[in-house]
């Protein structure tokens, strides 16, 4: 099977998307460490010089005596030797505290990024493979990012002391040059090929990872996983479907690890080879007088220098260009635009609703998929009516709710609130009128009083509001029993000695959630599924009330429920079969009629 590769033209934008980051996250600090790399550089060569001038002093013809030689000028030669050798270490002591400071910021800068950027992709994302995929991938690489900072200027910093020790080295013979430089070619062409093999590998492997991290959440992370484990015996299963996943990951790393062994050795003789080439050509220009003894301490030194300089460029291109190359998908994740676009021109939603909301020959597929989860759906809501849709599972009624708050855009048709079209009013208008509660609901780790408050976050200090929405929702009577009532730490991720809820007492948060937004279209999937029986009875003979001056929407397979409804939607795969209040539907003697008596049987 041939690997995937990424394109040079990625590796650029990986490269541009990296600096920019690193500059943007502290634009003082990325200067500093620039600057200190570039003047590390120029530095290389001073030390082997100064030695060069020293034997050269020592050792030309001269009636001083050595004592005398030292008095006179070696003293100076070591002064400016201590000075160069301070600044060397003043400047990577800087490095060291800069490298320290500037990974912080560069790192919260990158989750800040990251967070902000997928936060606000559509959900056809979400419901992607591909996409998930990608983000597997670049969260196990968000580490590169602060480490391609470092070796990037260590790059840089190499990169100068190699040209400034060519420059030297050429005065004495450029075929020394050709020869050190051929030395370090191969190695520079088995790292790019290494990153190829390296990425197709992690490519690969990156759908078996998102498993592997499944099952390993399983038996690691998930208490409410466990019950079902032991009781079940699936223990073993699971850690045995672990560990297959894993092992054809491990064979190809092993094959990788032999053939980059072999091709490692002989680079190693080749370039062993022709540095001793270099060096033989180096003595031979010392024994035909053409150099210095000084000088052949000097060039000698350079082609030390050299070689570890090489070696270190050959190894930072290679993690460089690996770094580029896992950094790509950050690139991906940075150039998905949104699929739900904002009106350019919005025009303003109403205050109260007039005319209410149409569901105009309405089509949807989800995306990838053939078959319409809606087909030419009709259906008028008019304001502050109380609608309820029921049906069988896969019937459509989510995913009418998620047209209408825009997750996703209809295939075909058109949804109306008060005859206009929702795509022409601005997002952020049209959710501030929303209030919803789904039937998935999102548990917040934090304070009770947060937890309502989300429903409107610029209101979160109205303590009488959130209040008002608890009581509503049937959550004040288990938070009064609480010490700490609504400054009380739900959830143990954030806090040791958080309070655990169980999902009815969570779903009723939820509930105050919707209860506080107060917005004009109130939608309740599945509002009182976890919730007790007294509870529903208290929340469903109040209905009404909860439900006054607002237009509501209502799921539920619960008849009790939905009865109180001002008209019953009945849903089969994805078009309107019946409508019409409970009595009207009953005498229709219809799915509703038959459902509702299947439902009642089971309480006699």
């Amino acid at each position: 099977m041939k690997e995937k590769t990424i394109p040079i033209k990625e590796r650029f934008e990986s490269l541009k998307l990296a600096i920019g980051w690193t500059y943007k996250s502290s634009k003082t600090l990325t200067f500093i460490i620039f600057a200190v790399a570039i003047f590390g550089g120029l530095l290389t060569i001073v030390e082997p010089y100064i030695f060069k001038l020293i034997i050269d002093y020592l050792t030309k013809g001269s009636s001083l005596s050595l004592t005398e030689k030292f008095s006179v000028g070696i003293s100076g030669i070591l002064l400016i030797y201590g000075v160069a050798r301070i600044t060397q270490s003043m400047l990577w002591d800087i490095q060291t505290i800069i490298k320290r400071v500037h990974s912080q910021k560069l790192d919260l800068y990158v989750s800040k990024i990251m967070m902000n950027k997928i936060s606000s992709l559509d959900m056809q994302y979400f419901e992607n493979p591909n996409y998930y995929n990608t983000l597997t991938k670049a969260n196990q690489n968000i580490w590169r990012v602060n480490e391609f900072l470092w070796q990037f200027t260590f790059l840089i910093s190499q990169l100068i002391g190699v040209i400034v020790i060519i420059g030297a080295l050429m005065t004495l013979n450029w075929i020394i040059v050709l020869l050190i430089i051929a030395a370090a070619l191969p190695s520079i062409i088995l790292i790019f090929k290494k990153t190829k093999l390296v990425w197709g590998i992690f490519d690969s492997y990156s759908p078996v990872s998102r498993q592997s991290k499944y099952y390993m959440s399983l038996m690691t992370e998930r208490p409410d996983a466990i019950k079902e484990l032991r009781l079940y015996g699936l223990k073993s299963f699971f850690i045995k479907r672990f560990g297959s996943l894993s092992e054809e990951f491990v064979k190809k790393q092993e094959r990788a690890a032999k053939n980059e062994f072999a091709t490692y050795t002989l680079i190693g003789i080749i370039e062993v080879s022709l540095s001793v080439i270099a060096a033989w050509m180096v003595v031979s220009s010392f024994t035909r007088g053409e150099i210095s003894l000084g000088e052949l301490t000097f060039f000698w030194a350079l082609l030390f220098q050299f070689s570890e300089h090489a070696r270190w460029i050959v190894r930072l291109a290679g993690e460089i260009n690996e770094h580029t190359t896992f950094i790509s998908p950050f690139v991906k994740i940075m150039n998905f635009k949104p699929l739900i676009l904002d009106s350019k021109h919005p025009k303003k939603f109403p205050n109260k609703l007039k005319t209410g909301i149409e569901f105009k020959n309405v089509s949807f597929a989800y995306p990838g998929t053939k078959d319409p989860t809606l087909k030419n759906l009709n259906l008028i809501i008019k304001p502050d009516e109380s609608v309820a849709l029921i049906g069988e599972n896969g019937s459509g009624k989510t995913t009418l709710i998620k047209l209408l708050c825009r997750l996703y855009d209809v295939t075909e048709g058109e949804i109306l609130i008060d005859g206009i079209n929702i795509k022409e009013y601005s997002l952020d208008e049209l959710y501030e009128n929303l209030g919803v509660i789904f039937q998935d609901f999102m548990q917040y780790e934090g304070l009770i009083e947060e937890n309502i408050g989300f429903g409107k976050l610029k209101e979160l200090k109205k303590k009488e509001k959130i209040h008002h929405a608890s009581i509503k929702a049937e959550a004040w009577n288990f938070i009064k029993s609480l010490e700490e009532q609504y400054k009380t730490h739900l959830g143990k991720t954030l806090k040791d000695k958080g309070k655990e809820l169980s999902i009815g007492q969570w779903q009723k948060i939820a509930l105050a959630r919707a209860f506080f937004r107060d917005a004009n279209i109130l939608i309740l999937d599945e509002p009182t599924a976890a919730v007790d029986a007294k509870a529903e009875y208290r929340l469903f003979q109040k209905f009404k009330h909860l439900t006054k001056n607002k237009t509501t929407i209502l799921i539920s397979h619960r008849f009790s429920t939905v009865r109180m409804a001002d008209k019953i939607i009945v849903m089969n795969k994805g078009r309107i079969t019946e409508q019409g209040n409970h009595s009207e539907l009953l005498r229709k003697k219809g799915a509703y009629a038959h459902l509702f008596n299947l439902q009642a049987k089971s309480y006699r």
